[in-house]
């Protein structure tokens, strides 16, 4: 049965419009093509009518080598349509249209006319936000468009692009098992369901059984492939960030994200730029800048502590929240051994705690466990009593203020660090929290 729109749509905020999108699916998630597709017909194939597009796959660093891509483009002097997901604050942030975050005047307008379109059929939220984009993306000019799957690959909404001008495959590791598969090649095989014939492809370096599922496509599709550690390197020299390619050697600034992952995701980045070298005039200099001057919000990012903290405290944000993740985060945890570090920890109910706490409890002074607000998420004493077991320090929060509270209460150290982490959903109440302080 049909779900009606609500009546006066035109007069609903995008935020009134995606709560009544969320009416028309039983389900959050749905993975597949077949209902998005005829959608996207009514709507008149927006996808078919975009500049060239650079897709993007894998479980971590997607975003990071979307931020380096735009960063270096937008340095250059192009104009950037970019497509991200989850969002951090507002549904607007997953959209950004030349550069800018979609407009509520015109978010709203575009999800409008898809409800219209779509005449009360099944649709997810995330469905509904890729069709706006890839209609907003249709209307206005851009030199290209840095697109990012939501999940998966194969069944994602944003593998509709017939064409793309590149894609795209960074480091495939266990995430979203419930939906993707219970093995790393079952995994791999809907992360590489974006590629496509004759279409380029620049992989990051892959764990041996994540590869072999990725090089059986490539070879079936006859998909030309650049991957690290074979075509190309990029390594740490001091100060300086070197990139082997297949067509030279070059020097770089270190890249502006913190993290020594970063250096493989901004290498990841030049290896594509290296790629679409003949399509766009990428000077020297210009790429270096953007390498320098990128930002993401979310992947250990430093921030004003505001009030919430101790004047000369740090205030640090990660949303990563796999296994992986944790290890990159591990990796940067040891560096901080200057001063004290307390850690504000939660995750949703469907992640793998286990093994995200098993790399971080002992490398925390104290960690605080909270809920994640309207979000099915983790109970934090059962958090609480896992980092214990793992040999580390735990107290129980009932939210992030409560959180903050407890650190300035139990603290006085003239200087200390802390981390909010786990979860990107996590990050976006405090970002909420943060703006009120």
């Amino acid at each position: 049965m049909k779900t009606q729109p609500p009546k006066g749509r035109s007069q609903l905020t995008s935020k009134q419009l995606l709560a009544h999108v969320a009416t028309l699916h039983s389900k959050d998630i749905d993975l597949g093509l077949e209902r998005f597709r005829v959608l996207l017909a009514r709507l008149g194939n927006p996808q078919d009518h975009l500049p060239p597009v650079i897709h993007v796959a894998g479980t971590n660093g997607k975003g990071s080598t979307i931020a380096y891509l735009r960063s270096i483009f937008e340095a250059v002097g192009y104009s950037v349509h970019a497509f991200t997901s989850p969002h951090l604050i507002s549904t607007h942030d997953s959209i950004l249209l030349k550069g800018e975050a979609v407009s509520e005047e015109e978010l709203a307008g575009l999800l409008d006319e898809v409800i219209t379109a779509n005449d009360g059929d099944g649709l997810t939220v995330f469905e509904a936000v890729t069709a706006a984009a890839f209609l907003g993306f249709s209307r206005h000019s851009a030199h290209v468009v840095l697109l990012e799957t939501g999940m998966g690959g194969l069944g994602d909404t944003t593998n509709v692009v017939e064409k793309p001008a590149l894609s795209v495959l960074t480091p495939i590791s266990k995430d979203h098992t419930e939906f993707l598969g219970d093995s790393l090649a079952k995994i791999a095989a809907q992360k590489a369901g974006i590629l496509k014939k004759g279409v380029p492809c620049v992989m990051a370096a892959q764990e041996k059984e994540a590869y072999q599922v990725v090089r059986e496509r490539t070879k079936a599709l006859g998909v030309p492939v650049y991957r690290e550690g074979r075509d190309w390197f990029v390594k740490r020299v001091g100060q300086r960030m070197v990139f082997e390619g297949w067509d030279g050697d070059y020097a770089w600034p270190l890249p502006g994200l913190e993290g020594e992952h970063q250096i493989n995701n901004a290498g990841l980045a030049l290896a594509c730029l290296e790629v679409l070298k003949n399509d766009f005039n990428l000077p020297h200099e210009a790429v270096g800048n953007g390498l320098q001057s990128v930002h993401w919000a979310g992947r250990l990012e430093r921030i004003p502590p505001s009030d919430l903290l101790p004047k000369g405290w740090e205030l640090w944000l990660d949303g990563g929240h796999n296994e992986a993740a944790a290890k990159m985060l591990r990796q940067q945890m040891k560096k901080w051994r200057d001063k004290p570090l307390y850690v504000v920890f939660g995750m949703l109910k469907r992640k793998d705690s286990k093994a995200f706490i098993h790399e971080i409890a002992d490398r925390a002074d104290h960690i605080y466990t909270v809920s994640i607000p309207a979000q099915e998420s983790k109970k934090p004493q059962k958090l609480a009593e896992r980092i214990e077991r793992e040999g580390g320090h735990a107290t129980v929060c009932e939210d992030l203020t409560h959180a903050f509270e407890t650190i300035r209460a139990e603290h006085t150290d003239k200087s200390a660090r802390v981390l909010v982490c786990g979860s990107l959903y996590l990050l976006s109440a405090f970002y909420e929290l943060h703006a009120n302080a």
